[in-house]
């Protein structure tokens, strides 16, 4: 709300138009079992938001998706982050793009 995208709680699903999670496996959604998670289940963590040309806000936001994306293994110990050192900010994923690129 502080960003003036949203003006009521509701208004969240205007710009999250998926769920938050799904399972990995085999197929990259695959569709598990949509049970109890057991150990040895891959699961993401993925909330997002994108917010289309001509979305009713500000028109400086229009364009944007955001997507953090976390792959969590769920062990007998709970849940482990296999994605926990993937790059978060941009000057930490600019660097590893310039790095990359040298091989292309």
């Amino acid at each position: 709300m502080a960003l003036g995208i949203i003006e009521k709680y509701y208004h969240v699903q205007r710009y999250f138009m998926h769920g938050t999670s799904h399972y990995l496996g085999l197929d990259v959604h695959d569709p598990g079992l949509h049970g109890k998670l057991q150990a040895g289940n891959v699961i993401t963590v993925e909330p997002g938001i994108y917010i289309p040309e001509g979305a009713d806000c500000d028109p400086k936001w229009w364009n944007i998706g955001i997507r953090i994306e976390d792959d969590i293994l769920i062990t007998l110990n709970g849940p482990e982050n296999l994605s926990a050192k993937a790059p978060r900010n941009i000057e930490t994923i600019e660097a590893l793009m310039k790095e990359t690129s040298k091989f292309e």
